[in-house]
């Protein structure tokens, strides 16, 4: 039916909204000029403008280009939350000089999870939601990693039957755009905890909450 909106359509929309919100309330305020706060605001800078792009492209009908961006929206989040907790001071100083080597992610991943969650806890319900959440960003690093490097999945999708013509469903497209969404929204409240702002870090948390009970709410 013509005119009819879409879950694609919805995603597009919601997600523009939440960058234009973040957006927002980063640009409020001044943050200082260390090493680590540059690196950090580096980094967000980067992930705002990477989802932006996702954006442009798939309204340019370029769905495989956007599909390529989505885990750099993840890279920029795991280094961002590394430099955050778990780099040195020197590390964070190599970084910013583009001398650092980060680790491998799988072993990024484990240092982000032990310096974010590795405290003890008796709530079992808990650790249960965590292990399952770094395993759900082990399998989507693997997926993002696969369309950025030219892997299988972006190989598939560019023939439609024997036609060498991209071939991106609606649904694929709205995961990939809600992945960079979830990111980016990961990446601000993190952001804005670090930099002791946390009337903005707990608008950004209220805006993703909402965002996820109405994705999961669509099924």
């Amino acid at each position: 039916m013509a005119g009819t909106v879409t879950a694609l359509d919805e995603i597009t929309t919601r997600g523009a909204k939440l960058r234009t919100r973040v957006h927002d309330l980063l640009a409020a305020h001044d943050y200082a000029g260390d090493i680590k706060t540059r690196v950090l605001a580096a980094y967000v800078a980067i992930a705002l403008e990477h989802h932006e792009a996702i954006w442009l492209l798939k309204e340019n009908n370029l769905r495989g280009s956007a599909a390529a961006l989505v885990r750099l929206m993840f890279d920029a989040w795991f280094r961002a939350l590394w430099i955050n907790a778990v780099a040195t001071e020197k590390q964070i100083e190599q970084a910013y000089l583009d001398q650092l080597k980060f680790p491998p992610m799988a072993q990024m991943r484990d240092d982000i999870k032990q310096a974010y969650f590795g405290y003890p806890t008796r709530e079992a319900e808990f650790a249960a939601i965590v292990d399952k959440f770094f395993e759900l960003l082990k399998t989507t690093w693997i997926v993002t990693s696969s369309y950025t490097h030219s892997g299988g999945r972006q190989i598939a999708r560019r023939f439609s039957g024997d036609e060498v013509t991209p071939n991106y469903s609606d649904h694929e497209v709205a995961q990939a755009l809600s992945l960079a969404t979830l990111a980016l929204m990961l990446l601000m409240r993190m952001f804005f905890i670090s930099m002791g702002k946390h009337p903005e870090a707990n608008e950004t948390q209220t805006l993703l909450m909402q965002y996820l009970a109405w994705y999961n709410d669509r099924g």
